[in-house]
């Protein structure tokens, strides 16, 4: 696990990629973005919340069911609330290429049946993640967390957890919008009394293609619906950047590389390469001392 500088008071920011509609590109977001936040020199954690493992999957080189100790025991080991070290050993290194510098906490099937533990186990079910998250952001520049695609405990405890959030909005489909406020009516009641400072980042446009009318008709409504979240929220928005559609994003995945890895011209590539740009200006984020790669 990294180390940070002891003098330093940074904590890391710990964004939350949610949505609770599924194929959204929200854990193509989350690993892309990993992969260009470590390329731009910092030290980045992965948290993987979605029972389905595919940022797991995608950044590690094993089979994320096949470690003995993953995300359930951030939710079900009652030591590793207190204990530094006992969160560390959950911290997986051994990454695929193009995601140098990026760790990750590794999914797991079992996932699904946390909500029933938690709730007959847990005195503040919906703060466990946050309780131990709290321990390891002064080891990270930045923390990223995989929601899964459902309003359920694991999608409150991200957003409990986190100091600011995202949503990935496809255009290219009506049903991610339809959700939007839905979702961010959620996430509203659970950070009321869980997490009052978690701040918007915005909605990000993925899939998207400003030359199609239909898409351009889905973002409208999407800025529209933004502005009136922003007015209560006084955050958020629409992100200035979208990203494209492209076939490059499966074959990525196949591959399990960032998209940059095996296309550094493709407009998804540039899209994320600008993004985080955004993002760490943004949020004032740290850089580890690693040169940027080209």
């Amino acid at each position: 696990m990294p180390n940070k500088q002891e003098e330093t008071q940074y904590l890391a920011p710990i964004i939350a990629c949610a949505n609770h509609k599924g194929g959204v590109a929200k854990t193509t977001t989350v690993v892309n973005l990993a992969a260009e936040f470590s390329r731009k020199g910092c030290s980045v954690l992965v948290v993987d919340l979605d029972p389905q493992g595919n940022a797991s999957s995608h950044i590690g080189k094993i089979d994320p069911n096949m470690y003995e100790k993953n995300a359930m025991n951030l939710f079900c080991d009652r030591n590793t609330r207190l204990d530094k070290r006992l969160v560390a050993e959950l911290i997986q290194t051994d990454v695929n290429p193009g995601f140098e510098n990026v760790s990750y906490i590794p999914s797991s099937e079992d996932m699904d049946s946390i909500t029933e533990t938690l709730r007959t186990k847990s005195n503040r079910p919906v703060e466990e993640l946050k309780a131990r998250l709290q321990l390891i952001r002064d080891v990270f520049d930045i923390i990223l967390i995989d929601c899964p695609p459902s309003l359920n405990l694991l999608t409150g405890n991200a957003i409990s957890a986190a100091t600011h959030y995202i949503i990935p909005v496809d255009t290219s489909t009506d049903y991610s919008r339809s959700g939007l406020l839905r979702l961010a009516n959620f996430i509203e009641y659970t950070s009321t009394d869980t997490n009052p400072d978690l701040m918007y980042l915005g909605a990000l446009l993925t899939r998207h293609s400003a030359s199609i009318n239909a898409q351009k008709a889905v973002a409208f409504e999407v800025s529209s619906i933004e502005e009136n979240m922003r007015g209560s929220t006084g955050n958020g928005g629409v992100l200035p950047v979208y990203i494209h559609n492209s076939s490059k994003v499966g074959e990525a995945s196949i591959l399990r590389v960032p998209v940059r890895k095996i296309a550094r011209s493709n407009k998804v590539a540039e899209d994320y390469k600008n993004l985080a740009h955004f993002l760490m200006e943004k949020l004032a984020l740290q850089k580890s001392m690693i040169d940027e790669v080209a």
